[in-house]
């Protein structure tokens, strides 16, 4: 009789032939193999394809896996691939430069047998070089991950706008039943597909466990997507974030307006000096100003959200020196203090 697949990991591979074996071993070395892995080759031109096969080849892996092409169309695409070809409980989506633990598996089995088979799962993660080595990092290790074990869909929203937790797709693990009962896909041909993909999920997880341990190794690399921002992606960041804003439209909570708020934040801030950008965004700024502010409650990111109201604002407080944020910084501080002293009279 065959087992049920306890989790499918799926794993688009592009042009990875110097990560690719670590990726491997890490799946290999799992101490428990009640899970399947579901690698897509999206066209990818070196040597990644055929150290794969070898190495699948030559261990004895005792979980099932899956060869699948596709003319090279984008992460997304893979990723939808794999969704539609899963057969696991969970899903998993792992990126073919990076690495789990190898008790990865069996931490999120463990857990979700706890807290009887919950909606989603999310942990920490530990940066690498491309070499291996630990690197530091102070993106989404935040304060939920210390505070509780089982958490709402709109307290892990909340952490999200607040960046205490990553937005990438790898940052959890989800029920089939959730991606699939909501129609849940990656925008295919879009960067930052993350961005409108992650907080999709978490909303329509109706319980989601927190585990503090560091289960995912991020490789960060020269050349990766993610380590610059080429003015060729302004349309994507654009698309993703009206996506999210038309998301935000149809259900009308506090905490997705506010997630709404901080995606438009940091995405003027990773592009300081388009025009085209800001008149695209600062639309969905004003639209979600009060929810952003009711939810962020550090001084410095308000006032941002306060100073981007103008294009000239927008400038001057994406300089390098960060000059204008800090002078509004100590205005405000300023204003505060002589409004409570004015009170004490």
């Amino acid at each position: 009789m065959k087992k049920n697949v306890f989790l499918s990991i799926i794993v688009p591979i592009y042009n990875v032939e110097k990560y690719i074996g670590s990726l491997v071993n890490s799946l290999v070395k799992q101490t428990n193999k009640n899970f399947e892995v579901i690698f897509i080759d999206d066209g990818s031109t070196d040597e990644s394809m055929q150290i794969l096969k070898e190495m699948m080849a030559g261990s004895e892996q005792e979980f099932s896996f899956k060869l699948l092409q596709q003319v090279n169309q984008g992460l997304s695409s893979a990723r939808n691939i794999g969704i539609l070809n899963a057969t696991g409980e969970y899903i998993f989506f792992l990126d073919s430069d990076d690495e789990i633990e190898i008790n990865f598996v069996e931490t999120i089995l463990t857990s979700c047998y706890k807290y009887s088979q919950p909606d989603t799962l999310i942990f920490d993660y530990s940066s690498i070089d491309e070499f291996g080595n630990a690197l530091y990092s102070n993106y989404g290790h935040g304060s939920i991950y210390r505070q509780k074990d089982l958490c709402t869909s709109e307290q892990i929203l909340t952490a999200l706008s607040k960046g205490d937790l990553p937005i990438t797709a790898w940052s959890f693990v989800t029920k089939r039943s959730v991606i699939e009962k909501h129609d849940l896909l990656f925008s295919v041909g879009k960067k930052f597909e993350d961005n409108n993909f992650t907080p999709k999920v978490f909303y329509f997880s109706k319980n989601i466990v927190v585990i503090s341990l560091r289960l995912y190794r991020y490789r960060q690399r020269p050349g990766s997507i993610t380590s610059n921002h080429p003015e060729k992606f302004l349309s994507d960041a654009i698309f993703v974030t009206y996506d999210l804003l038309d998301f935000y439209d149809q259900y009308k909570i506090r905490e997705l307006g506010a997630l709404v708020g901080s995606r438009v934040m940091e995405i003027l801030s990773s592009f300081p000096d388009s025009k085209k950008l800001y008149n695209e965004l600062n639309p969905i700024r004003k639209k979600v100003f009060k929810d952003y502010i009711s939810i962020e409650k550090r001084h410095t990111k308000r006032i941002k959200m306060y100073v981007f109201s103008s294009y000239v604002g927008y400038k001057l407080c994406n300089r390098p020196v960060r000059f204008c944020c800090k002078v509004f910084q100590k205005i405000y501080f300023i204003v505060k203090l002589r409004k409570k002293t004015e009170r004490t009279e």
